[in-house]
């Protein structure tokens, strides 16, 4: 006899257990001690944007080509903040939703175990789907097109981390996106399945039409010892898009933010060493520099 699937709440109690019992490490574990030193305060800049049934706030500001920020699973965290204005010095119109609030009063405050509660009973957010996406990477798809609208330019860049690193491959699919970044993709959740570890958390019709954008490269970053994003998970987009296509890079271990996470994880945000050298800083100019030779025109 077939089994059951397990409910959203069954999951949610699966994975908050694991997570209290350190088995399954998630993204910013601790994200409001040492982070809370990052002084970059949200863009003043938000208005809601809704399609079909879905509505979030999204944060803006910038000028030149849009690129589409998507926060990890403990929200929008201080050193998100910190990236977002470092994205926007770097010459880009900043669009940064905010995926677990749908009213325009201020940024879901960060935490790891609310907001996991949160993506764990969302509709919209499907933590352990192998092949197939979250159904808010459609409203995704969505934002990205307004954006493309707003800022014109040649295409949309997508950088999602942690929960929404997956989304950022999900977006090429009828979107005018062109530059996706996928930092430390970790979805989805390894708790179930040691065959997750390779999933893309993609659709069929995704990871082709991502696979047929032969224009398209995509921009991939991981620690070497992150548990939450693997080898084998890098290996499944390379072997998707081509070697070709595929800028990897892979970090090792000692390169993490020592007041970091307590595992190598967030490469942009709070595992980066923001001092000149630094392995995780020359990552973040790899991003920038990948953006810039895809959505800045030159005359």
């Amino acid at each position: 006899m077939a089994s059951t699937p397990p409910t959203r709440r069954a999951l949610l109690a699966s994975v908050t257990g694991a997570v209290a019992a350190g088995t399954v490490p998630v993204g910013n574990a601790s994200a409001t001690d040492k982070s809370e030193t990052v002084d970059y305060p949200p863009f003043a800049t938000r208005e809601l944007f809704k399609s079909d049934d879905i509505t979030h706030p999204v944060y803006i500001d910038g000028t030149g080509p849009g690129v589409l920020l998507m926060h990890e699973l403990p929200g929008m965290v201080p050193e998100f903040w910190r990236f977002a204005h470092w994205l926007k010095e770097a010459g880009f119109t900043v669009f940064a939703p905010d995926l677990y609030e749908d009213k325009l009063r201020g940024p879901t405050p960060p935490s790891l175990s609310a907001n996991l509660a949160r993506a764990c009973i969302s509709r919209e957010i499907h933590l352990f789907a192998q092949n197939a996406s979250s159904p808010v990477t459609q409203w995704l798809r969505k934002l990205a097109t307004h954006i493309h609208e707003q800022c014109g330019g040649p295409g949309v860049g997508a950088i999602g981390m942690c929960m929404t690193g997956n989304f950022a491959l999900s977006l090429v699919l009828d979107a005018p996106v062109i530059a996706p970044v996928a930092s430390q993709p970790a979805m989805p959740i390894s708790v179930l399945s040691r065959r997750s570890r390779a999933a893309l958390h993609m659709s069929a019709k995704e990871k082709q039409a991502l696979q047929e954008r032969k224009a398209v490269d995509v921009m991939a970053l991981r620690f070497k010892g992150d548990p939450s994003c693997t080898k084998a998970r890098f290996d499944a987009i390379e072997a998707l898009v081509g070697p070709e296509r595929f800028n990897r890079i892979e970090l090792d271990d000692r390169h993490q933010n020592p007041d970091g996470n307590p595992f190598p994880h967030a490469v942009l945000t709070r595992d980066l060493i923001d001092a000149e050298g630094s392995a995780t800083l020359a990552a973040r100019d790899a991003v920038f520099s990948f953006l810039q030779s895809r959505l800045i025109e030159t005359p």
